[in-house]
């Protein structure tokens, strides 16, 4: 994982940019579904590596260029987040489009 380092709840911050319809979607979803944006981003993540581990096709989320885009920080927890790192590698992605297409996940499907 390198040199991270974690929040006080042991997170790891991450810097993502997604395009406004995007980032409006996932924070709509995760208010109507979730207490706190980190059990969104948890539930999320979790299941975007389960669908990835059975096989499932998953479309990456690409990286908006020339629409507006808001840029989120969003806190994982260091085993989700290194799943992702073996998940970009494989895929040859950056870890940036993993974990936006991660916390996108339950939004979009």
């Amino acid at each position: 994982m390198g040199a991270r380092s974690r929040n006080s709840q042991g997170r790891i911050s991450n810097l993502i940019r997604l395009a406004e319809a995007d980032a409006d979607a996932l924070k709509e979803y995760a208010r109507k579904n979730f207490s706190k944006m980190y059990e969104y981003y948890d539930a999320s993540t979790q299941a975007y590596i389960d669908a990835v581990e059975s096989g499932q096709s998953v479309t990456i989320v690409p990286t908006p260029f020339h629409v507006n885009y808001r840029a989120l920080t969003v806190y994982l927890l260091p085993e989700l987040r290194d799943k992702l790192q073996e998940i970009s590698k494989a895929h040859g992605t950056h870890i940036g489009r993993e974990i936006a297409t991660a916390v996108t996940f339950l939004v979009r499907n």
